[in-house]
């Protein structure tokens, strides 16, 4: 009988020690994603810091190899180089940037105005608003202005992030093994040559993946900013750039320039939204499936539907940085998958 007692309480002293760890492990799990709830614009500011930081040191160990020059040298040189181009770009075309985008800013809501007058004085407009939907087309343009209101709020948030994660990217990019092997330190022992390789493989992969983005965005705005000029859409530069921003994300970005460019030309006329359509739409097409595919077959390739549903996943978790951020977010996770699958 004391042998039983014994181990009953034994037994009574391993259930409890096992609650407790779960307990702790639960506890911790709340605690942490508390935590990633908290910082959800932080994190894709961190994320655009690496980026940046890859970008910057791969660059400036080009030059270093071409040039001969120290790897501090050469990432001051890049940097100068980065600041002179886009002082040298605002110099020569600063001031049709801005006149244009403040007609982009005219012509986005006029365009607004316009399709909901034709739509109220069309008599399928009114059906709709009468008795199917019971929508009132002189409403649209509250939400629209809330929504421009949110977008430019966006930007300006956008930009402070933006200067704290070049600032983050400068002292990244200045000494990377340093913040690896801190990583490195508080990865588990039996995983640590698994979070080497992983990090190795993600670095490559998105250095490699970044390049292919300069690419695809200065493609497309070229070709787009060619067709809307020998169109004579309006404000061809201003709808170029915002044609190779866009191309930044795929899928969406595409439509979306297409949208922002039939409304910028609808207030001159139908003829012009059309090639405006047209000028983006083909710029988008052969950016799409003629220079991204053969860039993209030398490099880690992800499953169309996988990253759609990625950046539907990421667009929820963390707004339009989300989305913006979800190719790369998405590689990362592959890459990391893979791993974990190869791990006998």
């Amino acid at each position: 009988m004391k042998i039983n007692f014994l181990n009953k309480s034994s037994d009574q002293g391993d259930f409890a020690s096992r609650t407790a760890v779960v307990a702790t492990i639960a506890a911790a799990t709340v605690a942490v994603s508390f935590v990633l709830w908290k910082l959800t614009d932080l994190l894709p500011a961190v994320f655009a810091t690496i980026l940046i930081a890859l970008a910057w040191r791969g660059v400036a160990e080009q030059v270093s190899a071409r040039l001969g020059l120290s790897q501090g040298l050469s990432r001051a040189v890049v940097a100068l180089g980065s600041l002179a181009s886009i002082v040298l770009a605002l110099m020569l075309f600063g001031g049709q940037l801005v006149s244009q985008y403040d007609e982009v800013a005219l012509d986005v809501p006029a365009a607004i105005a316009l399709i909901e007058r034709t739509l109220e004085e069309h008599p399928w407009g009114r059906f709709v608003e009468k008795f199917v939907v019971h929508v009132d087309f002189s409403k649209m343009t509250t939400p629209v202005a809330q929504q421009f209101g949110a977008v430019l709020g966006s930007l300006g948030n956008g930009l402070a992030y933006g200067v704290f994660a070049i600032i983050g990217a400068a002292y990244l990019a200045a000494d990377p093994e340093r913040y690896a092997a801190g990583l490195l330190v508080l990865t588990p022992a039996s995983r640590r040559s698994d979070m080497a390789l992983f990090l190795e493989r993600s670095g490559a992969s998105l250095r490699q993946w970044l390049y292919i983005q300069l690419y695809v965005v200065a493609m497309n705005a070229f070709f787009a900013g060619a067709a809307l000029w020998a169109f004579g859409v309006p404000a061809p530069l201003a709808l170029a750039t915002i044609s190779g921003a866009l191309a930044f994300v795929p899928y969406f970005g595409s439509i979306i320039a297409m949208i922002v460019g039939v409304l910028v030309a609808l207030p001159h006329g139908i003829d012009n939204a059309a090639l405006a359509a047209l000028a983006i739409g083909s710029a988008s097409f052969i950016e799409g499936y003629l220079i991204t595919p053969y860039l993209q077959s030398r490099s880690l390739s992800v499953s169309p539907v996988v990253l759609l549903f990625c950046m539907l996943a990421f667009g929820s978790l963390f707004g339009a940085m989300g989305v913006v951020l979800a190719v790369p977010a998405t590689v990362v996770l592959s890459i990391a998958y893979r791993i974990v699958a190869e791990t006998p």
